[in-house]
């Protein structure tokens, strides 16, 4: 079985045209609400998200994305008392890939094998929701129910590093807030333009 692994790695692939790049991935870092919930249990939904991409030219592919993420918290002494907090995302993206520019600006001293070397701009609409069930005023000095929902539109970057462990599959590692988070981790499987 790692013969095969090994085998199929040694293909050398990268990024090419005319091909779907489709990527699940979760984030990890820099999401979490700063505020302290001492005397809440928090259960949460990591931002996850799926991008799609298709291939334009050897250089730059564009697609679109989805993502949720969800954090609620129960007060542990009063069981009424929820807070939940909620984000769901789409949009847009481009994506340079440049480890073949590396290469031809190296004279090809530089040989990057299996490796994607690329950056995306990520044009977001983002839906924020949060209910607050039973949540204590102190102005008025009453439980409350309080629900807001809002829309936000971002443009920001990713940067990211993927390696093909063979010509269809690959794992990825991305920083950057074009994703939910600012670390983010995740797959890709790339299928051909007739699929």
């Amino acid at each position: 079985m790692l013969l095969l692994i090994f085998g199929t790695s040694m293909t050398y692939s990268q990024y090419s045209a005319d091909t779907w790049l489709i990527s699940p991935k979760i984030s990890f870092a820099d999401y979490s609400n700063t505020d302290s919930y001492d005397g809440y249990s928090i259960s949460k939904i990591p931002p996850t998200s799926l991008f799609v991409e298709r291939g334009i030219n050897d250089y730059f592919s564009a697609g679109g994305f989805i993502g949720y993420n969800r954090d609620k918290y129960n007060n542990d002494t009063i069981p009424k008392n929820e807070l939940r907090y909620s984000t769901f995302s789409t949009g847009a993206v481009g994506t340079i890939h440049y480890a073949h520019w590396i290469e031809a600006l190296s004279g090809h001293k530089w040989f990057l094998g299996d490796f994607d070397f690329y950056v995306s701009g990520v044009a977001q609409l983002a839906f924020e929701k949060s209910t607050e069930k039973s949540a204590w005023n102190t102005e008025t000095e009453a439980f409350e129910n309080n629900k807001e929902s809002d829309v936000r539109i971002r443009i920001r970057p990713i940067f990211g590093l993927r390696y093909f462990l063979t010509d269809r599959f690959s794992m990825l590692i991305e920083v950057g807030r074009g994703n939910p988070g600012m670390v983010t981790t995740g797959v890709s499987w790339s299928v051909g333009a007739g699929f």
